[in-house]
């Protein structure tokens, strides 16, 4: 997995997701965010930072943590029909997130990086997990979002 097409062939071994995005993502501070993409909804990141290699959330926004205290990360965002199966690397957690307006984005600490914007089928609670892997010093994540069980 050199490049950034390997690593898209590479992500989904195990099934198919029903939508996906892949970015680059500039991080600086060692950590960056999945959040609302609403541009109506503001969304307090401060309080999800990131301890050591787990994840952190507020129900708003999910921040995940990175190895590198700046450079790039390659970042494959996905929605599933249900519970996916285990991405590659090591996991960082799982959480839940509230979603309005059905979409998300990956954002980093100055804000002025958005990256692309997953859409979802509709609004409601979802689950999130993240897997964080490394090859050749490059770091790579997988975040996998489904509905969550108490979904309408």
């Amino acid at each position: 997995m050199d490049d950034e097409a390997e690593f898209e062939r590479n992500s989904f071994r195990d099934g198919e997701p029903w939508d996906v995005v892949f970015d680059t993502l500039w991080i600086i501070c060692s950590q960056f965010w999945l959040v609302l993409a609403a541009a109506d909804r503001s969304v307090d990141v401060s309080t999800v930072i990131p301890a050591g290699d787990s994840i952190a959330s507020n129900g708003d926004a999910v921040g995940i943590p990175t190895r590198i205290s700046a450079g790039h990360v390659k970042v494959a965002l996905s929605a599933w029909p249900a519970t996916p199966p285990d991405g590659q690397g090591v996991p960082l957690g799982s959480s839940s997130i509230v979603v309005e307006g059905r979409e998300l984005r990956l954002v980093n600490v100055e804000g002025r990086e958005p990256g692309p914007v997953l859409v979802l089928e509709e609004d409601g609670p979802y689950e999130v997990r993240v897997w964080r892997s490394e090859v050749q010093g490059a770091e790579y994540f997988d975040i996998r979002v489904w509905q969550g069980p108490h979904s309408d």
